[in-house]
């Protein structure tokens, strides 16, 4: 649970996002998930003053391989990022493209967090849902912004209410303001974001480049397997056998044909019917033919005596890391049911 944020000195109120974050802290905590390092604070002036947050999962307290890291920016929404062992080793880092509004609900960013923190994969739903406290959050982040830039708050004017719309009078002093505070006071006063001075200005930020199989490695994993490898498959796969694969590695690489069945038959997402469980994964023979190491090993094998599906534990993490980017990349896989 977080304590109350400490006074700053110099600064004209305390964090105008601090009960958001404390909302999505608290959905965390009651999911079972809470994070190890939970950090919030203000952007210096070179970018304009926004709210940020940054909640971190180490290797300890996650059920994959590495830890997990959810950051947002007031402006520019969530993302994040999957790491190694070390903290600071950042295998992937992405947007979360399925949160489509920047104050998301927090029991949204749970159900997020928790797929990435228990199984290391991106959810599959769209979220829509905002947080019922955004409108006065930006509210509190516009006022923040106009009293560090000395301007007068829009939330009140001679111990009065303004409606939202309401003008407000900004006088500039051009004896003693230089061009670079009016500027940055005519901006915050329209609602943007104050303008560096010339002083202030930053280097350009390194593009940060989307993530793709470039980023998976070519080590052989087992039998002439690299992530890579894998990666190729299960983007050729049809949609159907991608699910069926996904879900045997999900339960750590085997599971009994009528197990299988009984999983997909009542599925909410991708019924399929017991009888065709088979049929579905024939594109995995297909797709073998054409990519795979130069020998007869399979990535999926049937035990026809026993009836057991059976991948083998030297692919399992690899598997993980293909399908955490198919979750980021969907642009990447076949999507087409009745393709070739």
């Amino acid at each position: 649970m977080l304590l109350d944020p400490p006074g700053r000195p110099g600064w004209p109120q305390e964090l105008p996002h601090w009960p958001y974050v404390q909302a999505v802290d608290a959905a965390l905590l009651a999911r079972g998930i809470p994070p190890g390092l939970v950090r919030a604070n203000i952007n210096s002036l070179r970018w304009g003053l926004t709210g940020y947050m940054l909640l971190q999962w180490d290797a300890s307290r996650t059920h994959g391989h590495g830890g997990i890291r959810l950051s947002w920016e007031e402006h520019k929404g969530w993302s994040y990022a999957l790491l190694g062992l070390n903290p600071d080793d950042v295998l992937l880092s992405s947007v979360l493209t399925m949160v489509e509004t920047s104050y998301a609900d927090p029991e949204t960013i749970a159900d997020v967090a928790q797929e990435l923190v228990l199984r290391r994969r991106l959810p599959q739903a769209r979220y829509r849902t905002q947080w019922p406290g955004a409108k006065r959050a930006r509210a509190a982040a516009a006022d923040f912004r106009r009293t560090a830039l000395g301007l007068e708050p829009l939330g009140s004017r001679m111990g009065e209410e303004i409606t939202e719309g309401e003008g407000v009078q900004l006088i500039i002093d051009t004896q003693r303001d230089t061009y670079e505070q009016a500027i940055a006071a005519v901006q915050a006063a329209y609602g943007y974001n104050p303008a560096p001075t010339t002083g202030d200005w930053p280097k350009a930020p390194a593009l940060e480049t989307r993530p793709g199989p470039q980023d998976l490695s070519d080590d052989d994993l087992w039998q002439g397997w690299s992530e890579r490898m894998l990666f190729d498959t299960i983007a050729a796969l049809m949609p159907g056998a991608r699910t069926v694969l996904r879900h045997i590695a999900d339960v750590g690489g085997t599971a009994t044909y009528d197990a299988v069945q009984a999983h997909f038959a009542g599925h909410p997402d991708t019924p399929i019917p017991k009888n065709r469980i088979g049929g579905t994964l024939t594109s995995m023979r297909a797709v073998r033919r054409r990519i795979g190491p130069d020998n007869n090993t399979r990535l999926l094998e049937l035990d026809d005596r026993v009836r057991v599906y059976r991948i083998d534990p030297a692919l399992i993490d690899g598997l993980q890391r293909a399908f955490t980017l198919a979750d980021s990349r969907p642009d990447l896989l076949r999507q087409d049911p009745t393709g070739s």
